[in-house]
C-alpha cells in the first residue's frame, strides 16, 4: 500500500489522447504531485507524423515524438508517467539521450489517476507509459515516442479524423513555457479545423507555436482533400441535389402538361405526375450518394438514416398532387 501511494505521488502529468475523446474524471482517488516544485519545463516540442495505415481499417496512424525540456535546481531521481490512449507496441523512451526501460504501472481496481480532489482520469494499464528518469541538475531532455491510431466516423462521405492532445496538466508544473507543434501532413490529407488558430504550413508540415496555455486540450480535425466540384456537392447534399431536380421536374411537368392545351383533356395527366415526380426525386436523391462517392473517388460510402425519406413518399405525392391540382383549377378558370 506504502509503495502505490508512493508511486501516485510522484506521477508527472504528461497526458495525450490520440483517438478517442477526453474520458470522464470521477476523483475518487487523490494525489499531489511531489517532485515537481524543483522542476520547470523551458520547452515542449511536439512532432507528430500521419501514415495511412496498411491493416484496412481506413485510418490513419500518428506517429508521435513528445520532447520536454527540463530545468531541475538539483539532482534527483524521478518517477514519470505518461499516457496515451491506444498506444501500440512502438514505445522509447530516453532521458538525457540514454534509452530507459518502461515498467508495469498498478492501476488496483480503481483504473483512474488522479491529480486532486477534482481531477482524475480513467485509463487502462495499456494506456500507460511509466519510466524513472535520473535529472542532473540543469538542463535535461525527455523524449518519449510512439504511434496511435486516430479517431474517425464510420459513417458519411468523408472520414474525419480528430486529433486530441491535453495540457491541462501542465499547470501541476513550477512553470511551463513554450509548446511548439510541429504535424507532418500525408499529401493527401488537410487540416478542417483547429481550436489553436491557424497553422504555418511549410513543405507540407503544419507549425504552431503555443506561448500560453489558454485551452486545456489541443484539438485538430483532419480530413481527406476534395475537389472544388466535390466540396460543392457535399456543400448542398443529396437532399438539396434531389430539391433542385425536384423544382426543375416541376417546371417541366407545368409547361408540357399541366398548362398545355394539348393535354387539357387528358384526365390522366395529374395523377401520373403525382405518383411519376415524386418517385423521380427519391431516384435523384439516392443516386445523388453514388454522384459525390464517385467525385470524391471513393468506394460507396455508409450512411444512416436514408430510409427515413422513403415513409415520406407517400406524403410527398399528396403535397404533389394537390399543388399540381390547384394550379390547373387556377389555370382552368
Amino acid at each position: 500500500m506504502k509503495t502505490k501511494l508512493l508511486l501516485t505521488l510522484f506521477i508527472l502529468p504528461l497526458f495525450l489522447f490520440g483517438n478517442m475523446a477526453d474520458p470522464t474524471a470521477h476523483g475518487s482517488k487523490v494525489s499531489t504531485l511531489y517532485g515537481v516544485s524543483n522542476c520547470v519545463v523551458s520547452k515542449e516540442n511536439i512532432s507528430i507524423k500521419l501514415l495511412y495505415s496498411n491493416d484496412n481499417s481506413d485510418s490513419y496512424i500518428a506517429k508521435y515524438k513528445i520532447t520536454y525540456f527540463i530545468d531541475t535546481k538539483v539532482d534527483q531521481k524521478i518517477k514519470l508517467l505518461f499516457i496515451g490512449l491506444d498506444l501500440y507496441n512502438r514505445q522509447k523512451v530516453r532521458v538525457n539521450n540514454q534509452v530507459v526501460k518502461t515498467k508495469n504501472y498498478d492501476l488496483d481496481d480503481s483504473q483512474e489517476i488522479s491529480f486532486s480532489l477534482n481531477e482524475s482520469i480513467d485509463v487502462n494499464e495499456d494506456d500507460l507509459i511509466y519510466f524513472e528518469a535520473n535529472l542532473k541538475k540543469g538542463k535535461n531532455i525527455i523524449i518519449v515516442e510512439y504511434d496511435a491510431k486516430l479517431e474517425h466516423n464510420r459513417f458519411g462521405f468523408l472520414r474525419n479524423y480528430k486529433l486530441n492532445y491535453l495540457l491541462y496538466p501542465s499547470k501541476f508544473w513550477e512553470s511551463f513555457g513554450t509548446i511548439n507543434l510541429d504535424l507532418e501532413l500525408d499529401k493527401n490529407i488537410e487540416i478542417i479545423s483547429s481550436n489553436i488558430g491557424n497553422p504555418k504550413i511549410e513543405n507540407n508540415v503544419a507549425k504552431w507555436q503555443i506561448n500560453e496555455i489558454n485551452v486545456d486540450t489541443i484539438q485538430l480535425v483532419i480530413s481527406n482533400k476534395v475537389s472544388l466540384l466535390s466540396k460543392i456537392l457535399l456543400y448542398i447534399k443529396p437532399l438539396g441535389i434531389s430539391i433542385i431536380a425536384l423544382f426543375i421536374m416541376f417546371i417541366i411537368n407545368l409547361k408540357l402538361f399541366v398548362l398545355n392545351d394539348n393535354y387539357k383533356n387528358f384526365k390522366y395527366i395529374i395523377p401520373l405526375s403525382t405518383i411519376i415526380v415524386p418517385i423521380l426525386f427519391y431516384y435523384i436523391y439516392f443516386k445523388a450518394y453514388d454522384l459525390i462517392d464517385y467525385c470524391l473517388g471513393q468506394e460507396k460510402s455508409k450512411h444512416g438514416y436514408v430510409f427515413f425519406f422513403v415513409f415520406t413518399l407517400p406524403l410527398l405525392m399528396i403535397i404533389y398532387g394537390l399543388i399540381l391540382h390547384f394550379i390547373n383549377k387556377k389555370y382552368k378558370k
